[in-house]
């Protein structure tokens, strides 16, 4: 019992020096330009950083920086806070494909995310075991790990598009009790896919709240109207919008068709988008239903975008302009408008999908510094966390330093300089190394 009590009290005072020695681990990026997430621009700034979270931010030579800390010239670099991927995928292994083949292993790919900046990844599709064994692989292998969140296999109905990653609901007692498991798990927000009904989905949105979980939805034949009015909290993919903005017997069709065969999404999809209108009066009821419940719009344009090369794509290049015309209406009527990669798209390399959704954004014309925003502060808001986002005195210091200005053209994001991670400067060369493991 002596030794026993003896091992928990040195135990107890490792733990607090070592939580001492990360209080007062201090870390100076000096003379950079901060884009501190809200907006602000902070001309040749210093961001001092103690431990994990950000001590303060001030004019480069106004801020006293202790002794022995580590010190970063940023002179010509532009800071802005982590970047925050609210839509995710990847294989952590092969018997968990996305496309439920289970041959499309790609466990690199969080890495190459994170040597380019993303410091938080909500995953919206894996097994949260999965997810588990993934971080607890890269521990072992001695390497960080952006932050990674996640929401547990897609809630879905009978048939569903992608079995080995979906919990199918037959009722909706079947549905609270699932929503109740993944959050019991550790799921810190929910995704209901688009063959459940609506009594399923209001079972999940109801316990859900009731434990101030936000849940999103991937909806498309769900009629997006009804799952906003039941507290939807997001919406995951502007195409999921589709068939509110169409005439009833159009969006039965389309309805009718998927029921039938999933795949029919796809070029369906693609067609119903291209004819119709997102400037329209049906649009404009969408928006202004959406602006009153604060729904946030994760609209994941790049994953549907043809590569740039590829011919005879023309109904789809319509579609992805229509998609990109409402999500940015949305936008500048005051919408809270999020960053989702997918994870891998046709118009970026591996781990560079979040700066081609930026990209995408910008060119539907959205402005950079609002795009900044959505990949920062709007993100965290959105998945209710307080404690990053933004570039302040509490806040974790996930910081990325970019070679040229995002704000003067946002394909400057793909220049990135240097990472921070909780206050530590990551290896980048080491984590873009991996991509050597990443399948395509």
């Amino acid at each position: 019992m002596r030794v026993a009590r003896a091992s928990f009290v040195l135990c107890g005072m490792l733990a607090g020096a070592a939580s001492l020695q990360a209080q007062e681990r201090w870390l100076a990026i000096e003379g950079g330009t901060v884009f501190d997430g809200t907006g602000a621009v902070h001309e040749n700034a210093t961001v001092l950083v103690r431990g994990d979270r950000v001590e303060r931010i001030g004019p480069a030579g106004q801020v006293e920086i202790p002794a022995g800390a580590q010190r970063i010239d940023a002179s010509g670099k532009f800071l802005t806070p982590g970047f925050i991927d609210l839509h995710f995928h990847y294989s952590p292994g092969p018997h968990a494909s996305i496309d439920g083949t289970g041959t499309d292993a790609n466990p690199e790919l969080p890495l190459l995310f994170l040597a380019n900046g993303v410091t938080t990844l909500r995953e919206m599709g894996q097994w949260i075991a999965d997810n588990e064994d993934w971080l607890g692989t890269v521990e072992a292998r001695e390497l960080p790990a952006p932050r990674l969140l996640y929401s547990g296999p897609i809630l879905d109905g009978f048939n569903t598009a992608y079995p080995t990653i979906s919990r199918v609901l037959l009722d909706e007692a079947d549905a609270r009790m699932a929503a109740n498991e993944l959050m019991d798990r550790g799921a810190t927000s929910l995704k209901v896919y688009f063959r459940l009904s609506l009594a399923q989905v209001a079972a999940v949105i109801e316990e859900a709240d009731r434990r101030k979980v936000p849940v999103h939805g991937h909806l498309e034949i769900v009629d997006p109207v009804a799952a906003i009015r039941l507290g939807l909290d997001g919406i995951e993919h502007t195409r999921s919008l589709g068939r509110s903005l169409v005439a009833p017997k159009q969006a039965e069709e389309f309805r009718q068709a998927v029921l039938r065969e999933s795949i029919h999404r796809g070029e369906g999809g693609f067609a119903l988008w291209a004819a119709l209108d997102p400037a329209g009066p049906r649009a404009d009821a969408l928006i202004e239903l959406m602006l009153e419940r604060n729904v946030n719009l994760d609209g994941t344009l790049a994953v549907f975008e043809p590569e740039f090369s590829e011919e005879g794509r023309d109904v789809q290049w319509a579609a992805m302009r229509n998609m990109a015309a409402l999500t940015v209406r949305y936008a500048k009527a005051g919408g809270p408008v999020t960053m989702g990669s997918h994870g891998l798209v046709a118009n970026a390399p591996p781990g560079l999908a979040f700066q081609r959704e930026m990209e995408s954004h910008v060119e539907a014309g959205m402005t950079p510094s609002e795009t900044l925003i959505a990949a920062t502060r709007a993100g965290a808001e959105a998945l209710r966390l307080s404690d990053r986002g933004t570039l302040a005195h509490g806040m974790l210091a996930d910081i990325v330093l970019f070679d040229a200005s995002p704000l003067e053209d946002i394909a400057n994001a793909r220049r990135v300089h240097a990472v921070i991670l909780g206050g530590e400067l990551l290896d980048r060369d080491r984590l873009l190394a991996t991509a050597d493991g990443l399948v395509p």
